[in-house]
């Protein structure tokens, strides 16, 4: 609504309670991890949380936007650190990387499977928890060709999207949780910068 002024007067409501939020995370998490996403209902969200069915509805419209808030509010998500250098920040940022991975590891498995089959849940994922991710490895690398140690034509977008796949592959070939090893073959193999053959003896 105008409010005269050519501005529009705020909307006055109940602020969001924070408690509802963190109920529903966790109630998400437990319920993906117990029964995979094709069992999950929002009935039964609301009831794990404790909390009314239309109170959900108010604040996501759905159970896609609800399983994609769940996963990402962890507060083991990975940010892109800044440690000074292009080995540093990639070792950090791998290292948070495989633990909010595993400590999440049903649920994501979940949602990642219904993602390749559901493409409308696959955009959501996407947009919700793939790209943030490859967003933080962009920053890394961006800060590394600004510092000298990438040069200005590195492939950004291809090389952001390498740890991600490794670590999946590592768990659906290899059958098994990547470990901080394997955040050190990853770091050396494509984080580690080498000199210049020109500066070699």
């Amino acid at each position: 609504m105008d409010d005269g002024t050519g501005g529009s007067r705020a909307r006055v409501g109940r602020p969001r309670d924070p408690r509802l939020g963190e109920a529903v995370v966790a109630a998400t998490l437990e319920l993906l991890a117990e029964d995979g996403y094709a069992q999950l209902t929002v009935e039964r969200i609301a009831a794990r949380a404790g909390v009314g069915k239309a109170s959900l509805y108010r604040r996501w419209p759905d159970k896609v936007s609800i399983v994609l808030e769940a996963v990402s509010r962890s507060p083991e998500r990975p940010s892109a650190p800044d440690t000074g250098s292009l080995r540093g920040d990639a070792r950090a940022y791998l290292r948070t990387l495989v633990r909010y991975r595993t400590l999440h590891a049903d649920a994501i498995a979940a949602i990642s499977s219904q993602a390749l089959c559901d493409e409308r849940f696959g955009d959501a994922f996407r947009v919700g928890m793939a790209e943030p991710i490859m967003a933080g490895m962009r920053v890394i690398l961006e800060r590394a060709i600004a510092r000298g140690e990438l040069t200005p034509g590195t492939d950004i977008a291809l090389l952001s999207s390498v740890p991600p796949a490794l670590l999946q592959a590592q768990r659906l070939v290899a059958g098994r949780h990547p470990d901080e090893a394997f955040v050190e073959r990853i770091v050396d193999q494509f984080f580690s910068p080498h000199p210049d053959e020109s500066e070699l003896p």
